[in-house]
């Protein structure tokens, strides 16, 4: 039996998997995504295709998000090259750890303040979009793995 998908699950298949993509904490992503998009009924392997798709943009977004983090929680910026972060790990490591864990949770938690507004407005541009690309009464054949 084959399944599709609507232009409604198809807009919220890329918002789940555009906004979740670009979590600032590697490795987590495909996991999320995986959890949400069956939370929500979407299509799991085109969900997790476009977290991969992604990538590029969670690595290039991850900086901001902790510097925005940083800011919004007002922590002491973390201004450290890779010579110092080096440094700082060899004098003490489980202090380096906290640090840099610190600021990354501060950028986590910038991404989670902004993922909901975003994907929600990424749903609503790109749904109209569907609905007017797709031909009335079109299913989009969902992707499914051949066992």
């Amino acid at each position: 039996m084959k399944q599709g998908m609507s232009p409604g699950k198809l807009s919220a298949t890329i918002a789940v998997g555009s906004v979740v993509g670009i979590i600032p904490a590697i490795g987590v992503a495909t996991l999320l995504s995986t959890a949400v998009a069956a939370r929500f009924r979407l299509n799991i392997a085109a969900t997790v295709l476009i977290v991969y798709l992604m990538q590029p943009l969670q690595i290039l977004l991850a900086i901001p998000f902790i510097k925005l983090g940083i800011y919004w929680f007002g922590m002491s910026e973390l201004r450290m090259s890779f010579e110092e972060m080096i440094a700082m790990f060899r004098e003490d490591w489980l202090h380096a750890l906290k640090e840099l864990w610190v600021a990354n949770l501060a950028g986590i938690s910038a991404w989670a303040l902004l993922a909901i507004p975003a994907g929600v407005l990424l749903y609503l541009v790109m749904l109209p979009v569907f609905k007017r690309v797709l031909p009335t009464g079109t299913i989009v054949p969902e992707v499914s793995p051949e066992v």
